[in-house]
């Protein structure tokens, strides 16, 4: 639940830091957890909650991760489903156990009509990552896990 309430709040934060009204506004967010190598992130993709019967389920997520990786998936609850695909299609990393591992992200969330989505990766230590895109269209983000 913990990793849904940060990824709300920092989705909020993002609406107020761009000067769009919030008044009466509701999120809705899909929210899986990956574990890649131990390391952890959680990856939301978060619209208007008024859009929510516009979406064609299921929302997509596709993450590409080391070639030599371990990777795993929570995936906790959501008012819209969802799928997650892990591809070990990235290079792998010389030592494992100590280099950085290099995810990159890929959500899609199919609509009846276009609207804003934001994809928002949350890291350890507080820091964020964030792209913004529009429903109909594949958003991707990199990061790293350090």
């Amino acid at each position: 639940m913990r990793p849904f309430i940060v990824a709300l709040t920092a989705a909020l934060l993002l609406t107020v830091g761009s000067g769009t009204a919030l008044a009466g506004s509701k999120w809705c967010v899909v929210d899986p957890i990956i574990i890649v190598d131990g390391r952890t992130s959680d990856v939301s993709v978060s619209f208007d909650q008024p859009n929510a019967s516009a979406v064609l389920p299921p929302v997509m997520f596709r993450f590409h991760v080391p070639s030599n990786s371990t990777a795993s998936v929570s995936l906790p609850p959501s008012p819209v489903a969802y799928t997650v695909e892990v591809l070990y299609d990235l290079p792998a990393r010389a030592r494992k156990d100590k280099d950085p591992a290099s995810v990159s992200g890929d959500t899609l969330v199919q609509a009846t009509t276009t609207f804003a989505v934001s994809t928002v990766v949350m890291l350890p230590k507080g820091t964020t990552v964030t792209v913004s895109g529009s429903s109909g269209a594949i958003t991707t983000i990199s990061y790293t896990l350090r």
